[in-house]
């Protein structure tokens, strides 16, 4: 056994401070912690800032706009990873920090893509979907493909043989290329801003992907009743998912019960309130410290443990958790292991912030819309991937009491963000410039919602390489790093962050505390961090 006495966290984003709450939790006070950062900030894709509105609204006195440059919500549901989230929520004292977003409120319920030229709202109620299927562009010639979904033919040989599949390839098995062109490759615009045709379906929805192989469906007709239940009996990390889904709903009942009719939270002020109280917490444990601008440059596994080369210096720790991306992990260490994490791409997106003084300048209301694979592209030649209605998003409308703007604001106005990129800059020139960006985000919107006013504040931030992409193969690549990071380290190299077992703040918090856990409760010893995916076949 190799116990636990001193630990080095690589990269201090959401997920190396979660790793670093956790251990300091965890680990005796004498066992130290060192976070390697190599920005000057912590949070990494995370980011709220303020701008100041001079002489807001002819009042006098200056306003502000709060502008979110990554993540800016987080999902709320019975999944572990949420749940999860909100405990770590209540522990950091943060719950009256939270705005609720309910489900009844139009910014749950109307969500639109673009397509045919015009904005296509989706359905959320059994009316909705008899209404708005016969009535929005978006839907024609679907329901004989939703219809016929029972009855196509399961996997063919070569996806059986190569155990995994493009998203693409499956949904139009399953569905056709409508379907998939028009809806599912929006949804992955929105969460992976990848290419339904790269990524890969058995890593990223995971519960078709089994449906199909259990029942030869997926959709919840008779071939349910008539097959046996999907089992996950062959993972050992199931039933104790189960166990702290159970656990953590008991301990946060009061919070839950809250959040019962919430689909989305976010924070009064920003999502960085969540990564500055998070490092707030860590460093008052006594035994954490932070080096901002040091990333590392080089592991090397010694016999009494990892030597961390670093901008600043060497060091040697008994463990390392590394948080930073598998491409920058890679340059870190020595083949086979850098070959398996250069398998794992990730994509850039420019994310555009934009507030006009008029509010309410919308022609519809809701969250957003999302922009599908499906439309040409001399109707998107800026490659954007949606557009969030932050003025409604986030709304007064969602607070028990009104105060002026909409909760992160000073000011009232019209609030947007611009996503543009993902996938489509795989093989063309990004856009970094910023105003370059704020023209195309302009363009869009004049183009899309016919929006053309000129906009009192602009923001565009370049997030490089911010989304990983589990593409086809994904799955086998992660048992792949599992064997070479355990055979080149032993143990003390232990992985969590967002290019392996989730892209979402939820799945990344989680799943570094599964990580830290599984390193106490073994001694800090044989634990790879990918174990709750890489020690079972599906």
């Amino acid at each position: 056994m190799r116990p636990i006495r001193s630990v080095a966290v690589l990269g201090g984003g959401i997920s190396g401070l979660s790793t670093a709450y956790y251990l300091s939790r965890a680990l005796p006070r004498d066992v130290p912690i060192t976070i390697y950062e190599s920005s000057k900030r912590p949070g990494g894709y995370i980011e709220s800032t303020r701008s100041v509105l001079p002489n807001a609204a002819g009042t006098g006195a200056d306003g502000h706009v709060l502008f979110e440059h990554g993540p800016r919500t987080l999902r709320v549901s019975k999944r572990v990873s949420s749940v999860n989230v909100f405990d770590l929520i209540r522990q950091l004292n943060m719950v009256d920090d939270l705005i609720i977003v309910p489900k009844r409120s139009a910014a749950a319920k109307n969500r639109y893509i673009f397509y045919d030229g015009k904005i296509n709202m989706l359905p959320y109620s059994v009316t909705s979907i008899i209404k708005l299927f016969f009535s929005q562009p978006l839907f024609r010639g679907l329901l004989s493909e939703v219809l016929h979904e029972p009855f196509r033919r399961n996997k063919p040989k070569q996806v059986v043989e190569a155990n995994d599949e493009s998203i693409g390839s499956f949904m139009t098995r399953r569905f056709g290329p409508r379907i998939t062109e028009r809806l599912i490759s929006a949804a992955i615009h929105g969460i992976y801003a990848g290419d339904i045709n790269q990524l890969s379906v058995k890593s990223l929805l995971e519960g078709p992907w089994k449906r199909e192989k259990t029942w030869g469906s997926i959709v919840p007709l008779w071939k349910r009743r008539k097959s046996p239940r999907i089992n996950d009996s062959e993972n050992p990390y199931a039933q104790r998912h189960e166990e702290d889904l159970k656990e953590l709903l008991e301990h946060n009942k009061d919070l839950m019960d809250s959040l019962h009719d919430a689909s989305i939270v976010s924070f009064r002020n920003g999502m960085q309130s969540l990564v500055d109280r998070l490092q707030e917490v860590v460093l008052s444990s006594g035994n954490v410290r932070v080096r901002y601008e040091d990333p590392a440059l080089r592991l090397e596994n010694v016999v009494d443990g990892v030597t961390v080369t670093s901008a600043k210096g060497t060091s040697t720790y008994s463990h390392v958790f590394s948080a930073v991306p598998s491409r920058t992990l890679a340059e870190l260490v020595e083949t086979p292991l850098a070959e398996f994490l250069r398998k794992i791409p990730s994509v850039s997106v420019n994310v555009v912030n934009l507030f006009f003084s008029r509010p309410q300048l919308l022609p519809v209301t809701g969250f957003g819309y999302l922009l599908p694979k499906a439309v040409p592209p001399e109707e998107n030649p800026e490659r954007a991937l949606g557009v969030v209605f932050d003025s409604d998003a986030i709304s007064r409308d969602h607070a028990d009491r009104i105060i002026p703007g909409n909760l992160q604001d000073s000011v009232d106005g019209t609030k947007l963000t611009v996503m543009l990129g993902g996938h489509w800059w795989n093989h063309e020139k990004p856009v970094k410039e910023h105003d370059e960006a704020v023209a195309f985000a302009r363009q869009v919107i004049s183009r899309q919602l016919g929006v053309n006013e000129t906009p009192v504040l602009t923001q565009a931030t370049f997030q490089e390489s911010c989304i990983p992409q589990y593409v086809v193969g994904h799955h086998a690549n992660l048992q792949a790093i599992h064997k070479a990071v355990l055979a080149q380290f032993n143990g003390k190299l232990i992985l969590v962050g967002a290019s392996y077992l989730g892209v979402s703040v939820n799945d990344c918090i989680y799943y570094a505390r599964i990580a830290v856990e599984d390193a106490i409760i073994h001694n800090g010893k044989g634990i790879s961090g990918l174990e709750s995916k890489a020690l079972y076949d599906y």
